[in-house]
Formats: C-alpha cells, structure tokens, sequence
C-alpha cells in the first residue's frame, strides 16, 4: 500500500501546529499561574507526554492499518465508537473555531489593529479550501519543508536574546513555587497532548512501521518540550514574569527588544508571520479531522461535501466563543484546557487499557 502521509511527516506537522501555542499561549499561561517558576512547567508536562506517546505507540503496534475510529469499533463496538467519534467532532470543531479567533485576535494585536476579524477570516478560508484541494500529502509535505528555516529563525533569536537574560528575573526559584509551576505545567500537557492526531491518521501510514519511525514520535514530544521551555525561559529572561503575565503575546513583545548584530531589527514581525502558517496548518488539519469524524459518523465515502457547511458552523462558532481577548482567555482557561485532556489523555488511555485487557491484534485488510 502506497503511504499517504509518514510517520516523519505527521512529527513535522505535530511540532508546526504547536508552534504558535508555544510562542503564543504557553508563556502568557504559565506566568499568570506560577510566576517566576513558570519555566520550570514544560519540564513536569514530560510526565504526562512520554506516557502519551507510549499509549499511541501501542495502540499502533497493536492495531497497525487502522486508525483511531477502527480501533474503537473492534474494542468497543460500532454504537459507543460513534459516540465517541461524535464527541470528538465536536471537541474539534471547538478547537478550530478558537484557533480561527486566536489568529484574528493576534494578527490585529501585533501587525494590523484596524483591520476587522471578518478579513482574517475570510483570507484564512480561501487559504484553507485552496490547500485542502492541493490534498492532504501536500499539507504535511509543506510543513515538513518549511519546519527546518522556521527553527533555524528561531535559534538565531535565542542567539541574539542570550546576551539580554536577566538572572533576577529567573532565579531564585521558590521551593513553595514549584506545586504552583507542576500545575501550570496543564497548559503545556494540552498544548502537547494533540500528538493524538497521529492516531486519526494511522491508516494514512501503511502496515509496516518500523521502530525507527515510532522513535520518531518520542523525539518529537522531547523537540517539543525542549521548545517550550527555551521560549518560555526566554520569555521571562528578557521580558520578566510579570510583564509576560500583562500580554497575551509575550514572546511578541520579547522579540520586539531584539535586534541581528545591530543589523537588522523588526523580527516580530517573523514571529507574527510564523504564528500565522502555524495555524493555517493547524487549521487545515483540524479541517481534515472533522470531516473524517464526519465521514465515520455517517458512512460517508465524499467528506469534502460537508466542507461548505462546516465551515458556516465554525464561522459562527468563533463569534459564540469569543469576540474579545479577555474571552478567549476565560474560555481556555475553563473549557478547552480541560476537554483538551479528556480527549487527549483520558480516552485514548481507555483505549489503550481495553487494547491490553482484550489481547486482540488484528489487521485492516487491503
């Protein structure tokens, strides 16, 4: 069988579409919830990642062919396997419409203030349904070409960064800081916790998976949690914790003090530009997950005909949820970050438990 997208690819796009809530969300979460300590958070967040990957890993061992939907039908029948795609569906498309509103808020934050939300909006579509019509392999294979400037970019700003660290403003850590920074560490188990996609798309990988690929998983969650904590660290170095917990956009706001040698300046606007492709692919791949779910619902062979109204849906959705900065926040903070680790964790560990209690092994045959 001819593979649709690698196990490499699927790394690459895991660590492209996290981007934006590394350089975004995660700095801004974590100063608000422990302070100077907060950097410490993407350290702690290993505990509940590494077990993650270790669930997918062998639920694809067990289950190789199938994805995610299919393995609910041989463990849990066709009935609670619909259900739970349809709660799936819904979780996605809550995600989707907060990271369309995310990238309106942020583009009108830093780049053009004046400019309403419809017009994010209505680039960010024609963007979507114009890569989506490319195919789904070209989606991953752009973020797989585009993935190694981006963190050479970023590599030339911590380089450029390192020489504004304050020590004061990340040390002394607390000993009575840390519960407070091993509970803000939620915001970077969440963020993370998305490597289940790979899940939605293991029939896409073909039947053999060689451990040199399932490597590949656990290397991304480490190239992930090492990103997120130098951004963070960066974040509180240069622009301290306080000040990062006054800006939904600290790092923004770090890099606007950084300049190339003296040479050039103005790299914030790199930063806006890469939080930008970070979620057009995150909306590209959330699209394709919905419509999947769609498809498994409803025996569907053409998810693409559900396309135009799913996109209505979210259009309103992401006025629902939230028009403002201080309701995104709230929204986050209470709903998404705790459906995030019942989706993300808490089933695919039911999957995993009744996968080792039955001892079923089976193949999708082609």
């Amino acid at each position: 069988m001819n593979k649709e997208v690698s196990i490499r690819q699927m790394m690459y796009m895991y660590i492209f579409i996290t981007l934006s809530s590394i350089l975004r969300e995660i700095p801004f979460a974590l100063a608000r919830e422990a302070d100077r300590s907060g950097y410490l958070s993407p350290l702690w967040s290993t505990a509940a990642l590494i077990p993650l990957a270790g669930v997918i890993l062998l639920l694809i061992k067990a289950y190789p062919g199938l994805n995610i939907y299919e393995i609910m039908v041989h463990l849990t029948g066709k009935f609670l396997a619909k259900v739970f795609i349809l709660a799936y569906l819904l979780w996605f498309m809550l995600i989707l419409a907060a990271r369309v509103n995310i990238y309106s808020l942020s583009l009108q934050f830093t780049l053009m203030p004046k400019t309403r939300s419809d017009f994010f909006m209505a680039v960010m579509i024609i963007m979507v349904f114009y890569a989506l019509a490319k195919g789904i392999k070209t989606v991953f294979r752009f973020s797989e070409f585009i993935l190694g400037p981006i963190v050479l970019l970023i590599a030339v700003l911590f380089v450029c960064a390192f020489t504004r660290l304050r020590a004061d403003y990340l040390f002394p850590v607390s000993i009575a800081k840390l519960p407070s920074s091993i509970m803000a560490s939620k915001s970077v188990i969440a963020s993370g916790g998305i490597i289940i996609i790979a899940l939605f798309f293991a029939d896409k990988y073909g039947i053999s998976v060689t451990k040199q690929q399932k490597r590949r998983l656990l290397y991304a969650i480490l190239f992930f949690v090492l990103l997120t904590f130098v951004v963070t660290l960066f974040t509180f170095g240069v622009t301290g914790a306080l000040s990062a917990a006054s800006f939904p956009f600290p790092f923004y706001i770090t890099v606007k003090s950084i300049s190339f040698f003296n040479v050039f300046e103005r790299f914030e606007v790199l930063v806006a530009l890469i939080c930008m492709l970070s979620d057009f692919l995150s909306i590209c791949v959330l699209g394709v997950l919905i419509l999947r779910c769609i498809g498994w619902l409803f025996n569907a062979k053409q998810e693409l005909i559900f396309a135009v109204p799913v996109t209505m849906i979210i259009f309103y959705l992401t006025y629902f949820i939230s028009s403002t900065q201080f309701e995104y926040d709230y929204i986050y903070n209470t709903l998404m970050l705790n459906l995030s680790l019942i989706f993300q964790y808490a089933l695919p560990f039911f999957l995993a438990l009744l996968s080792l209690g039955s001892g079923r092994r089976l193949k999708k045959p082609y």
